[in-house]
């Protein structure tokens, strides 16, 4: 129970201080003990919950310090009660604080009262100096609770009850669920301690509206209510007892529409059960079966006398179709690689497109293929009328053709789902408004790899026919063995949506054999070229004899060599034909940089015209035909020929070429450049909450067009087009030349800034009145070795606005900067949220050195789906007892910079043994002799798991590895390269009520952190976080290896072991680890998480980057982390991999038991997709989407008017995610339409049902989703294609059987 002060009472309070002072004595004989570490066993032991042997000292008593939302470190993380003559055990166990802002779980065991009365004592915050020495630890508060029934006083009549009244903006807490959380074994010793109902003229039980948000009474919520304020709005200045309310509410009696927040349906999230689809070839089962290493690898080609036989038979059989050829003049330029775009445009695709636009005016049948959006824009802008009238004129007669249409050719294995779709958006975009044109067949030959998402935007972007090239020397094999050209690739579940689609009309399919509306025809561009190589098996002649520029005395075709000239090349065409069911090839003329000559074009195209006219004049003699042509004539002429497409599921993503006669895997690129890696899905992620908060700014109805500024429309576009030409290939994959890379780092650092000044307008828009034009506050970003913002300590007065860009509930430890570690966070209901001092710290000569000038501010904070939430820091005298308790040996504190500086931290040191860390879920333990983890108990089922983490490195080799390029060394694959470092690491605890951390400091190479977070109902206490801060860059010996990170489990995944991998952050593949192939065969690459089963338990690593991931045995997850490769692998970057600098690498890991034995375990075949967990989706988000965080300085903090901003009335369906929602700002700078138009695009993040889950995250589970009952400025919506280009189908409401679980829905809005 907790000591009740009355400020109306002197003699009351002088009396409780005596009470305290009179306890001093009991506190100061134990305070040497409370600096101590016990060992049992050679471990730091700290008591667990359930631990019945600790038992209050008889006669002992004590004060238990609450704020709301907070409770006095001293009382769980320090000392805990013990035996009598026995010395205390330092516990790392923080207490439990509740994310839902209701309740703080605390181990102090209470055995006298149950009936807890609480009462804030900000009154008494700045009468002791050092609380953590006045106040006991523990104390007998019957007597209290007994005295308190016998007097009548004001201060007990304001403390109405033990709970806290249900948030205005979630469900109350569910009485049964916490009866279940204190009837559980490891709880037996926690009790709920309550918040008090604040005093003074701020009643919780008024209703009140904070910017359109009804704060209605807890017995005045109903599911499905609109709640609407009325438009004749009152401000007023709310106070409390001893100062004014320093925010602003909105106060009302009449309702209305418009602004209100709808309290949606809410219950536990629907999992989703999906059947895996049948299809005729399964990719990721069929290249189990492959021989990777077949005899003819020396001979570099597949090639043989049976392929040569059934040439010559086919041609001699009457039955074989005639052999068609589309020759298709092409181009391709790099976006960004080895120099930069402004200078690739200039000097190739500039030259390219206007020589293409000129030259179709001479030669009527000459047609052309272009991809990348991003240089014809450029080209667009800086060209003639005349060629822009031309252009189009082209591009209608379908002379020529856009193929794909995004900006620019991506990398289909490292880029999220957002980057893809972003990519395509914008490239579709440019297209519809400036050619009217839409396109209809994806060219993607420049990527090396191919996923199944990309193949599915396709899909949604109305393109349902696709060419590629580049796939694994043995998938080149098997597809010219089985005559496979074409195939049908759908996704991996089956689809409801299987309607007749445009494929199915095309293919003249009907009933049960329609495929999936998701499906594209797919061609392979065999020889795995899309150049001059492809014309046949004999590249050699096809690009030495058959390029016509390309040598100094080029060919000329002519009277009298057409005939030889044409017969040798149609042999190559013929053979080609031979891997065909239907006899009809894709002949590609050029490749990258073709064509940037005039003269090119009239030598390839006069050339090629005179073969194609003598081999159609003797058609009859050659059986064969060949015309200019686009990739659309190519579709065309198979659908004419009766032939039957099988089906593919999987993806392409091990590449492999050969080299020599051995083999070149394209795997290394997965790990390359990590930190440029993590910068771009950084960026990505800062544009898509600029566009979020644009575009609801832009619907709201208070807010027209006029309001937002010209120049915020202008940032926005620039920052659109850079980061989708920033998607490049050789961009997002990290294989940029190094000279380059800087200027990458630059266009990264511009656009964020960006960025950055959208979020400042657009939220000084919602939060000030309208009058005000300027931003008034600052974004705030500090991560270490990533994107700083602004170097800003806050400090009591300012005020922090937060952000959450998410769909769902976000609940978040925010960390800033601060000087003075004294210092309190209010939230808007005037509520202390919890708080915890960290030390910044930083590794120099063998020690760990603490400042003493600033400190980390760690809050928790739970915020609403898509609302900013205003926080204010405030001071307070108090600071031990938020500050985390630190245990080193080697740690050290910096110099007084000036002598008045405050330390807080009390430094402990580190025994000898194992450590174990706690939370209310986990305890870890630690290896004394590596300092990593080595088992996790979990407390819920008293289950321990080994879980052990090590960091080693695959020695490379000085053939086929470099930038793109992975091969290890066969003689000795893997090195120890923490060994130099194990005897002198540095162990480092740092304890609080929040946040556990255990750093292990192996020099400047490795900095591996662990965190448990201790917030209640919340996805995060179910993480383990770690961050590695790798910097390769320390010693020179540090070169051509390869850093993983293994995490080693008893998890069965099988033998061979199955891992799953993601797609893009989209979907999930099953891989089977063959460990008798070599060790770069088996790296696949992860986007957002991978994860291991078997029938009982899952282990689920998340990322928020792009990266290598392996296994080297059962059980076991190796996620590749750096890489330094000092070679060159021949892949045209021309130089090797040795970037400086610290990587700071954040994952978590994710612990979870089936809820029942799983008929679906490894290498069962079952017919269910298996799907992450509820926690691994949500945990991914938080990852991958930051919080933005805004601070308002306190000279400023007036023009702040509101205290929370939602963006929306209702919450989304629980899988419902918003991908994006961008505004299309053609409308608004030509001022062509009345209305406001955005484009929302939602993925169903479906999970699995195998794996319990609560509804930790509180969300709609209404099948039907209204989109006008979430956006308040709705007014029509539209279902549309991906980009958002079409006309739609309007709609009222999206019912979820039809948004399919796995999809994405666009949606066209109109407010």
């Amino acid at each position: 129970m907790v000591v009740a002060l009355s400020r109306r009472s002197s003699s009351r309070i002088l009396a409780t201080l005596l009470l305290m002072h009179a306890l001093v004595n009991i506190t100061m004989c134990h305070e040497k003990t409370l600096r101590k570490m016990v060992r049992n066993q050679s471990k730091m032991v700290q008591r667990p919950f359930e631990d019945k042997s600790i038992v209050s000292t008889s006669g002992m008593t004590g004060h238990s310090y609450l704020n709301p939302l907070n409770i006095h470190p001293a009382s769980s993380s320090r000392t805990v009660p013990v035996r009598s003559q026995q010395l205390r055990r330092v516990s790392l166990v923080p207490s439990a604080i509740d994310s839902t802002r209701g309740k703080v779980i605390s181990r102090i065991k209470t055995s006298q009262a149950e009936n807890v009365q609480t009462i804030d004592l900000r009154s008494t915050r700045n009468i002791f100096l050092n609380t953590s020495k006045i106040m006991p630890q523990t104390f007998d508060l019957y007597s209290l609770e007994h005295n308190k029934n016998k007097e009548n006083d004001s201060t007990w009549e304001n403390t109405k009850s033990i709970r806290q009244k249900p948030s205005p903006f979630f469900p109350a807490v569910d009485e049964n669920n916490l009866q279940r959380i204190e009837s559980q074994p490891h709880a037996k010793e926690m009790i709920v301690i309550p918040i008090p109902e604040r005093q003074g003229k701020y009643e919780p039980d008024d209703a009140l509206l904070v910017k359109g948000i009804f704060r209605a009474k807890a017995t005045s919520i109903k599911p499905s209510v609109n709640i609407e304020p009325n438009e004749n709005r009152q401000t007023t200045l709310l106070e409390s007892d001893t100062q004014k309310l320093d925010y602003y509410m909105e106060v009302t009696t009449n309702l209305s529409s418009n602004d209100g927040y709808n309290m949606s349906i809410e219950g536990l999230p629907i999992c989703a059960s999906i059947e895996s689809i049948r299809s005729n070839i399964d990719a990721q089962k069929k290249f189990t079966e492959f021989d990777i290493e077949p005899s003819w690898m020396k001979k570099r080609h597949f090639w043989n006398n049976i392929y040569n036989s059934r040439y010559e038979f086919l041609m001699r059989n009457s039955k074989w179709p005639p052999l068609k050829v589309i020759l298709v003049p092409r181009s391709h330029v790099n976006t960004i690689w080895k120099n930069t775009f402004e200078h690739y445009n200039n000097n190739s695709a500039h030259k390219i497109i206007s020589n293409i636009v000129k030259k179709m005016n001479l030669y009527p049948n000459l047609t052309f293929t272009w991809n990348e959006i991003s240089h014809l824009s450029k080209w667009w802008k800086t060209t003639t009328q005349k060629n822009r009238v031309g252009f189009r004129k082209y591009v209608k007669a379908g002379r020529l053709e856009i193929t794909t249409g995004g900006w620019v050719e991506s990398d289909e294995a490292t880029t999220h789902v957002f980057g893809l779709v972003h990519n395509l958006i914008e490239g579709h975009q440019w297209l519809a408004e400036h050619l009217n044109f839409a396109p209809d067949v994806a060219w993607l030959t420049n990527s090396v790899t191919h996923s199944p998402t990309l193949a599915y935007l396709l899909s949604a972007s109305d393109i349902t026919k696709l060419i590629f090239t580049n796939v694994h020397y043995s998938w080149e094999e098997y597809f010219a063995e089985y005559q496979i050209s074409d195939f049908v690739w759908v996704q991996n579940w089956i689809s409801e949506g299987s309607y007749s689609s445009e494929l199915n009309k095309l293919l003249k399919q009907l009933g049960q054999y329609r495929y999936p509306s998701n499906s594209v025809l797919s061609h392979y561009l065999q020889f795995n070229t899309d150049g001059f190589g492809a014309c046949g098996p004999n590249k050699q002649l096809c690009t030495i004899d058959f390029d016509f520029f390309k040598h100094a005395q080029p060919w000329h075709i002519h009277g009298y060599n057409v005939k030889e000239k044409s017969e040798l090349i149609l042999e190559q065409y013929s053979k080609t034909g031979t891997l065909t069911p239907h006899n009809v090839i894709i002949a590609p003329i050029g490749g990258p940089h073709h064509f940037a000559a005039q003269e090119e074009v009239d030598y390839q195209y006069n050339n090629y015209e005179k073969i194609a006219e003598f081999i159609n004049v003797n058609r009859d003699l050659y059986k064969a035909t060949i015309e200019f042509g686009t990739p659309m004539d190519y579709f065309n002429s198979i659908l004419k020929r009766d032939v039957k497409y099988p089906s593919l599921k999987g993806d392409f993503l091990n590449f492999a070429d050969l080299e020599n006669g051995i083999p070149a895997y394209w795997t290394g690129y997965f790990t390359s450049r990590p930190l440029l890696k993590i910068l771009l899905r950084r960026l990505q992620a800062t544009l898509r909450s600029s566009e979020i908060l644009f575009s609801f700014a832009l619907a709201d109805s208070t807010n027209h067009s006029q309001d937002i500024d010209v120049n915020i429309i202008e940032l926005l576009t620039k920052s659109r087009e850079t980061v989708a030409r920033l998607l490049d290939r050789n961009v997002i994959g990290g294989t940029l030349s190094s000279n380059v890379l800087r200027y990458v780092h630059e266009n990264i650092r511009t656009t964020v800034n960006d960025c950055w000044k959208i979020q400042e307008a657009m939220v000084s828009l919602f939060t000030t009145n309208k009058t005000r034009k300027t931003p008034y506050l600052r974004k705030y970003v500090y991560r270490d070795g990533e994107f700083i913002s602004i170097f800003r300590t806050i400090s009591p007065g300012d005020n922090v606005l937060v952000f959450n860009s998410l769909s769902h509930e976000r609940y978040e430890i925010i960390e800033l900067f601060t000087k003075i570690p004294n210092i309190r966070i209010i939230d808007h209901n005037k509520k202390d949220v919890p708080v915890q001092v960290n030390p910044v710290w930083k590794y120099n000569l063998n020690n760990v050195v603490i400042s003493k000038q600033f400190f980390k501010i760690v809050f928790a904070v739970l915020i609403p789906p898509l609302t900013i939430e205003l926080f204010k820091v405030k001071e307070t005298s108090i600071t031990t007892l938020n500050a985390a308790t630190i245990y080193c040996l080697h740690c050290i504190v910096e110099e007084d910079m000036n002598s008045g500086l405050y330390f807080p931290f009390i430094i402990q040191p580190i025994e000898q043994g194992d450590v174990q860390l706690e939370s209310y879920k986990h305890r870890l333990v630690f290896d004394e002799t590596t300092g990593f983890l080595k088992m996790v108990v979990e407390k819920d089922t008293y289950t321990v798991k080994p879980v052990v983490i090590d960091y080693g490195a695959f020695t490379g080799s000085d053939v086929n590895s470099g930038m793109f390029l992975l091969n290890t060394n066969t003689t000795k694959p893997t090195r120890d390269i923490l060994k130099p470092y194990r005897t002198t690491k540095i162990l480092m605890i740092l304890t609080g009520q929040l946040i556990t951390e255990f750093t292990s400091v192996y020099g400047h190479l490795l900095h591996h952190t662990v965190k448990l977070f201790n917030v209640l109902n919340s996805p995060l206490s179910n993480a383990i976080f770690i961050e590695s801060k790798v910097d390769l860059d320390v010693s020179p010996s540090h070169r051509d290896l390869e850093l993983f990170m293994s995490i080693q489990t008893d998890i069965n995944n099988g033998n061979p072991p199955e891992i799953y991998i993601d797609n893009n952050g989209f979907q999930y593949t099953p891989r089977t680890i063959n460990l008798n192939r070599r060790i770069e065969s088996n790296v696949y690459p992860i986007t957002t998480l991978s994860y291991i089963q078997d029938r009982k338990q899952r282990l689920t690593v998340i990322t928020d980057h792009a990266q290598g991931v392996s296994a080297l045995q059962e059980g076991q997850i190796v996620v590749m982390l750096d890489r330094r490769v000092l070679f060159d692998d021949g892949r045209g970057a021309n130089e090797g991999l040795a970037d400086r600098g610290a990587t700071y690498q954040r994952h978590y890991i994710l612990l979870e038991n089936f809820s029942q034995t799983s008929k679906y375990y490894p290498g069962s075949h079952s017919k269910s997709v298996q799907l992450p967990s509820y926690r691994a989706n949500y945990l991914s988000n938080t990852l991958n989407y930051d919080t933005d965080i805004f601070i308002i300085d306190k000279n400023v903090t007036g023009y702040c008017l509101y205290a929370i901003i939602p963006l929306i009335k209702a919450t989304y369906p629980c899988d419902v995610f918003l991908l994006s929602y961008r505004a299309f700002l053609d409308g608004i700078t030509s001022k062509r339409s009345s209305t406001n138009a955005g484009l929302m695009i939602l993925q169903r993040q479906s999970f699995t049902c195998q794996i319990n889950y609560e509804s930790l995250v509180h969300c709609n589970v209404d099948p039907n989703l209204s989109i006008q009952n979430i956006l308040p400025a709705a007014k029509t919506v539209f279902k549309t294609n991906l980009a958002g280009t079409n006309q739609g189908t309007r709609l009222k409401y999206v019912n979820l059987q039809m948004f399919q679980p796995l999809e994405l829905l666009t949606l066209r809005i109109h407010s």
